[in-house]
């Protein structure tokens, strides 16, 4: 007698499946749209728990034609890769493209809606990532940092993403530039510590890390250790209203995630702006 087995069926856009050799495990990812399998190879050797990635052929009826191999970073174990590069390709597949409208018009060559599309592709890539439990437990503020910023540099090929890059007198977490090496988004990243030292984090983000052409930056604060969350929203929006550059309140973005004008740190007749980010990573 025959037992019919229901076959799993590959999710919309990818699967993976650890595999070993020679008591060496690696990763292998299936991609559903293969036009695209270089550019996912690219963007997947830019996370930091993979060491190589490398398209492979298969000639098995059960899979594409091609696939990915990654091989995980020599401090990485490969259920970590396995969860991390699930998270990123989430998010790369929900999120893009973005295609924001990056302008070489204005001191900042970024236009306001390229500044909202970047913002609300951190929010997205933020809240997937506080979904895995397993995967973020381990994030300090440089693991935090490096995991944006591989999806910070699909977004655009004239524009680069980097991390900890000097700018002002100081190195600034996130930084985008265009082709001519011209600021357009500066990003910082903290991990919750309290009201006092949040507002140290907007005093340094103002004095160290911003000069006079930069105008649209944001604060990327992860929540470890508070379990209301909501008494840390309402301290950190309020440290922002209390702080002698504040300007004005723009917008609730949605609930976790607050748009202010502040008054620039070197130029009391320019503004700018500062987009605060909150994510729940307890």
């Amino acid at each position: 007698m025959f037992t019919s087995i229901k076959k799993e069926k590959m999710p919309r856009n990818f699967d993976t499946e650890i595999r070993e050799v020679f008591n060496k495990k690696y990763l292998k990812v299936f991609i559903r749209d293969l036009t695209r399998i270089n550019e996912i190879q690219a963007f997947l050797e830019g996370l930091n728990c993979t060491r190589t990635v490398n398209i492979s052929n298969s000639t098995s009826r059960s899979s594409p034609h091609q696939n990915l191999t990654v091989y995980p970073s020599r401090v990485y174990d490969i259920e970590e890769v396995q969860r991390e590069v699930t998270v990123a390709l989430e998010s790369y597949f929900t999120g893009s493209p973005v295609d924001p409208d990056f302008v070489e018009e204005g001191i900042s060559s970024i236009s306001d809606n390229a500044y909202s599309q970047i913002i609300d592709y951190i929010n997205l890539l933020g809240r997937n990532l506080e979904k895995s439990r397993d995967l973020r437990v381990n994030f300090d503020e440089e693991r935090s940092r490096d995991y944006f910023l591989p999806f910070l540099n699909s977004i655009s090929r004239n524009h680069v993403a980097t991390g900890e890059t000097f700018n002002g007198i100081g190195r600034t977490d996130i930084l985008i530039q265009n082709e001519h090496g011209e600021n357009v988004f500066i990003g910082e990243c903290k991990i919750w510590r309290g009201q006092a030292q949040f507002t140290d984090a907007i005093n340094q983000l103002l004095d160290r890390y911003v000069n006079w052409r930069d105008e649209k930056i944001a604060l990327m604060i992860f929540n470890k250790t508070v379990q209301n969350f909501t008494d840390v929203i309402e301290k950190a929006k309020e440290a922002m209203e209390n702080h002698p550059n504040f300007h004005s309140f723009i917008r609730e973005r949605n609930s976790t995630s607050f748009s202010y004008l502040f008054k620039h740190p070197e130029d009391n007749k320019r503004t700018i702006k500062i987009e605060l980010m909150l994510f729940d990573f307890t």
